[in-house]
């Protein structure tokens, strides 16, 4: 059926397309055939945001069908082509997202994280990370920069007998995922919230009493078990900060982007190994 669409102009409309294209890059379908356009899932509040995105941005209705679990799918020959035009037949992420606002951006992987991620939780380790699974690496990259275009570090791990992951750990960076993208399935936005929870009361250190001890250091002119003491905090991390043999994870992070303290280069200029650890970050 050629149903006349809405070509999405305004800032909100292009936004939910992008959202519309995560969705169908991740777990859509398009039906070449019948020119249809699916999406078969398990959870219904995820059906029920398409179905809603659909309707705001292009002006036309879904249907449901319910198998094993829910299906929503439209049939307009002008929105299928439009997506497999935007798309190229689901083969990549358009220019308007790669190049688009920071909302444009957030919204696409919001879409695409509900269809392809997950929040990891492993007990064993008080692990907590939002992981996207992927098998097309030039995708992954692109996301990669999308999420550091709007503040989010991720780092990309290869694996040679199984799909590539994303993973995005970390405190700060789950925030930021959490209030700038985050989920549209509610069970997946409450596990990242609990997750979040959970590293806020096991944290064992904030990054700024890194850069704080490192700059006491250069101050102090006491011992190191004195001077940890003025900071209040245990003198073995005192020392295994000042001369490097431990630096958190968040500040290797940190490192590897070029996000740093306004007076980072007195304290690369003083602690060689700060310097050490921007050489040899993974690009």
């Amino acid at each position: 059926m050629k149903k006349e669409i809405r070509i999405p102009r305004k800032a909100l409309d292009l936004e939910n397309e992008a959202e519309i294209i995560g969705i169908i890059l991740g777990d859509g379908y398009i039906n070449k055939k019948e020119y249809s356009i699916r999406l078969k899932v398990r959870e219904n509040d995820f059906i029920n945001n398409f179905a809603n995105l659909i309707k705001k941005t292009y002006g036309i209705g879904t249907r449901y069908k319910y198998y094993d679990y829910p299906c929503c799918y439209v049939h307009s020959i002008n929105l299928a082509s439009r997506i497999n035009k935007l798309t190229n037949k689901k083969q990549r992420i358009p220019n308007f997202i790669i190049c688009g606002s920071k909302n444009i951006k957030a919204r696409f992987l919001r879409g695409f994280f509900d269809s392809e991620g997950s929040v990891d939780v492993l007990e064993k380790y008080h692990r907590r990370q939002i992981v996207l699974t992927q098998k097309n690496i030039p995708w992954l990259k692109q996301i990669k920069t999308m999420l550091f275009d709007i503040g989010i570090q991720s780092k990309i791990y290869k694996k040679p007998k199984d799909s590539d992951k994303l993973v995005i750990s970390l405190i700060e960076n789950m925030e930021k995922y959490y209030n700038l993208v985050g989920f549209s399935i509610r069970y997946k936005q409450n596990k990242l919230k609990l997750a979040i929870d959970y590293l806020k009361n096991h944290k064992p250190h904030e990054k700024e009493k890194y850069w704080s001890v490192l700059r006491h250091w250069l101050k102090s002119k006491k011992s190191l078990r004195a001077s940890a003491k003025e900071v209040k905090i245990h003198w073995e991390t005192y020392r295994s900060w000042i001369y490097g043999t431990k630096v958190p994870c968040q500040i290797k992070k940190d490192l590897e982007f070029n996000i740093l303290p306004s007076d980072h280069k007195d304290l690369i200029e003083q602690y060689s190994f700060l310097s050490n650890l921007r050489n040899n970050r993974d690009k």
